[in-house]
């Protein structure tokens, strides 16, 4: 792409601030600058054509690159620039305000969209595509059409450059991928806590919700269902209702959209404030990004492998096969159906964004959240497996409530799992008022429970080692305060199987030493039909350990009546 500008005196063409030839003496008469555009485009065709292998350029007003997945980033309203001899627009006679004009940039935006850039890459192995103006916004507005985008001729190079980028990309994806989704990035000031969803009400989403339904722009797994999973709040509520006006999608998302007959579609993204602050933009970003790939693989064809935050080192040289083809697969590929897994988020729960991580790194598993309310409406029915995960047990307990615990222990005994970490594990016991009782497991120490957080080493039993296909007993794991489990002798609930005990300790706090090792840390038992595993540690949070967490889905799952094969280590 080459950008060409007036000189400031106007008394010549300029590229990349090299003279190129003298052009008219003008006015900001129509006819002169028509005749100088002309010259301009003249000029152009004798021009040798520009080289074409880089996959990113930084010019003074747009950041361009090219990619290797499906995926584009735009980001029109962030940047800070100013075009030289451009005045600032004036929007004399138009509307203010949503679609109409505005000056205020995006804060934020820019450099969300750069971090975006780089999470996806993290996550994918690969790059997206981006578009990113670095023009503040009263200078230029790429997101209106080109009547109102600008009030100063000479800004129509830049915008022109915009989207003849975005155009580009755009059927380079249509054409090598035949899908794609363009991810406009946009900053709202209304609700700070908010994403609002911008598809002028699914119009520009044609293709997704004729190949894959409506449930593909409003459902669960569609990509802002998957975005509310991950703990955002997102409008519309509930996400098949209208969208919210001035924010249902503006010119990028109208024009290249696949209500355009093209198989690109678009959603824009305006995100509230404290989605854009600098000390929160790499975790807004990181979630995008492992929502996008879960998308990615459900819409977009796309293999996604294990981010670099996630360890597949422990895959082992017998869990590789080589097919007759030479291709080399691993025993995580995909079975026909993913064990769908229902991950609690509601009161008592903290941070899963780490949980998420590690399930989403496995192409066998299809995660999702279900809250206390959702629970107790029944809404459990589908899944294959709940996971309570660390938090608080009581909160988590007392959320549920009477009828939501009772909900839990049917869906168990029908013949499902659950997957109890630390808090859930707590819940999980039958030694609380707020107890689910489906372990026949106490807790030890109770008044301790606090006795502090970090590594501790932990040792597997024989029965350990066959669970999780370890050669070594020994190993360490992320300790936070979790429950120290013993035997309850409940003759209503079968013994549980010790696949891990304490082989060190934690003893902050208060907590008397002496007392944690030799204690259960990883315990699995049935319940009726169905089986329960608990985890003290934190294997989500133990790079390493991360196999031992899947491993334990897949038994809770009762994966042998699906074939779907254990991940072990090396």
């Amino acid at each position: 792409m080459i950008v060409y500008f007036f000189s400031r005196d106007n008394s010549a063409v300029m590229r990349n601030g090299e003279r190129l030839m003298p052009t008219i003496q003008r006015s900001k008469g129509p006819l002169l600058w028509l005749l100088a555009t002309l010259q301009i485009a003249l000029h152009a065709c004798m021009l040798p054509a520009q080289d074409k292998s880089a996959n990113s350029s930084t010019s003074r007003f747009v950041f361009s690159q090219s990619g290797d997945l499906p995926i584009i980033i735009s980001a029109p309203h962030g940047g800070t620039g100013q075009i030289p001899n451009v005045s600032e627009r004036k929007g004399e006679g138009l509307p203010t305000g949503g679609a109409g004009f505005v000056t205020g940039r995006d804060i934020g935006t820019e450099e969300l969209a750069r971090q975006v850039i780089i999470e996806i890459e993290q996550r994918f192995g690969r790059k997206p595509f981006a578009v990113i103006s670095l023009v503040h916004r009263k200078y230029l507005d790429p997101n209106r059409p080109p009547d109102i985008a600008f009030d100063d001729p000479d800004a129509r190079p830049v915008y022109d450059l915009y989207h003849e980028t975005l155009a580009s990309y755009c059927r380079t994806i249509a054409n090598r991928y035949r899908c794609g989704l363009l991810i406009d990035i946009h900053g709202q000031g209304s609700r700070r806590d908010t994403v609002f969803r911008g598809t002028k009400n699914g119009l520009t989403v044609t293709h997704l919700r004729e190949t894959f339904g409506p449930a593909a722009h409003n459902g669960p797994t569609s990509l802002f269902g998957i975005l509310q999973s991950r703990g955002w709040t997102v409008h519309p509520q509930p996400l098949s209702a209208p969208e919210q006006v001035g924010y249902s999608g503006g010119y990028i998302v109208r024009t290249y959209g696949s209500h355009m007959a093209t198989p690109i579609d678009a959603i824009q993204l305006e995100f509230g404030s404290i989605y854009r602050i600098a000390s929160r933009r790499t975790e807004t970003a990181r979630i995008l990004a492992n929502s996008l790939a879960k998308y990615a693989r459900q819409y977009l064809n796309v293999e996604v492998f294990a981010s670099a935050s996630i360890d597949v080192s422990h895959i082992s040289a017998e869990q590789a096969k080589v097919d007759s083809s030479g291709k080399t697969t691993s025993t995580t590929e995909a079975r026909s159906s993913p064990i769908k897994v229902a991950v609690f988020v509601d009161e008592g729960v903290s941070s899963t964004q780490t949980l998420f991580e590690v399930l989403d790194a496995d192409k066998n598993i299809l995660a999702g959240t279900i809250s206390a309310e959702q629970i107790r409406l029944g809404q459990l029915t589908g899944y294959d497996v709940i996971v309570h995960p660390g938090g608080s047990g009581s909160a988590q307990g007392k959320s549920l409530g009477e009828l939501g615990r009772k909900k839990v222990r049917d869906f168990i005994r029908a013949g499902n799992g659950m997957v109890g970490i630390c808090a859930g594990a707590y819940l999980a016991t039958c030694d609380y008022e707020w107890s689910l009782n489906v372990l026949d497991a106490k807790v030890i120490d109770r008044k301790h429970w606090n006795r502090g957080t970090g590594t501790v080493a932990i040792d597997f039993s024989s029965r350990g080692l066959e669970a999780f296909s370890l050669a070594n007993n020994k190993s360490d794991i992320y300790y936070h305060q979790g429950p120290l489990l013993a035997p309850a002798e409940n003759p209503n609930i079968p013994d549980y199987q010790i696949l891990a005990t304490f082989a060190g300790e934690i003893a902050k706090n208060g907590a008397p030493t002496g007392v944690m090792i030799g204690t259960t840390a990883i315990a699995r038992g049935n319940f009726e039909r169905g089986r329960v595993i608990c985890f003290s540690p934190h294997p989500e949070k133990s790079t390493q350990q991360n196999f031992i967490l899947l491993n334990g889905i897949r038994w809770a799952a009762d994966v042998e009546k699906s074939n779907s094969n254990v991940v072990t280590p090396e």
